[in-house]
C-alpha cells in the first residue's frame, strides 16, 4: 500500500537542512597545514636552523605571503599575435629545412 503525503515548502527545507554539507571551510589553510607539519618534522629531527626560521615566519605571515605573490603578467592580444605569427613563421623555416 502507498500512502502519500503532501508537505509545504518550509516543512521540506527544514527536513533537508541537517542533509546540506556545511558551509564552513577549515581554520587552516593549506600553507598554514603545511608549515606546522614542517615545524612538528623539525621538532622530531632536531633540525634546529629550520625550527628557528619556522619561529620567525608564522603561518599567517607565510599565509599572506602566498596570498599576495606577485602574478606574472597576462599578454595583450598583440603580443599573443604576435608569438603565434612567429612560432607560424618557424614552423615553416623549419619544414622547408626538412625538404
Amino acid at each position: 500500500m502507498i500512502s502519500v503525503v503532501t508537505v509545504s515548502a518550509n516543512t521540506a527545507a527544514f527536513a533537508a537542512e541537517p542533509l546540506k554539507p556545511s558551509a564552513r571551510v577549515s581554520g587552516m589553510s593549506p600553507s598554514e597545514k603545511t608549515v606546522h607539519a614542517l615545524a612538528a618534522e623539525a621538532r622530531k629531527s632536531g633540525d634546529y636552523e629550520r625550527q628557528a626560521m619556522l619561529n620567525v615566519v608564522q603561518p599567517p605571515a607565510l599565509a599572506l605571503f602566498f596570498l599576495t605573490a606577485e602574478r606574472q603578467p597576462d599578454s595583450t592580444l598583440q603580443q599573443a599575435y604576435r608569438e603565434y605569427l612567429d612560432d607560424q613563421a618557424e614552423e615553416r623555416r623549419r619544414h622547408n629545412s626538412e625538404d
